[in-house]
């Protein structure tokens, strides 16, 4: 049996997580917007294709005996914050946030985030019809 589904799943749940984190540091840097000083701050995007080799490499490594070492898995639980390059002026108190950007990188992330539960909601729905439970239909 192919394990394609499953990556795709830990991949799909991967994205959720980082995007999730995500719109926690673009919720900050709104709402610090006016606090002088403050650099905008973003989460560092994983590059999801080592994700998926992961996964895969996790799959293949089975530990046989109970003397052999366990694996270590490249994806992280938290992705790194990291301070925002930016070629934009600061603000006269020394901030470089600006909240037109932020509005808009919190749309794209909201629209990204929705796309993957929407994935994500589609393959729970394929397990269960595969495991032959029936889908709760809603009235």
């Amino acid at each position: 049996m192919s394990s394609s589904g499953l990556d795709l799943t830990r991949v799909v749940d991967e994205k959720l997580k980082y995007l999730s984190q995500r719109h926690q540091a673009l919720a900050s840097n709104v709402a610090n917007a006016d606090a002088p000083g403050y650099k905008a701050k973003d989460v560092q995007k994983p590059d999801f294709r080592k994700v998926l080799d992961a996964s895969v490499s996790a799959l293949a490594a089975a530990r046989t005996h109970p003397s052999h070492l366990a694996g270590n898995s490249i994806v992280p639980s938290v992705y790194p914050l990291v301070t925002r390059a930016t070629t934009d002026e600061l603000n006269p108190n020394g901030n470089n946030v600006s909240i037109e950007q932020e509005m808009q990188q919190v749309a794209v992330n909201a629209s990204d985030y929705q796309l993957a539960l929407g994935v994500h909601m589609s393959m729970d729905k394929l397990f269960n019809i595969a495991l032959g439970q029936q889908s709760k239909s809603k009235k």
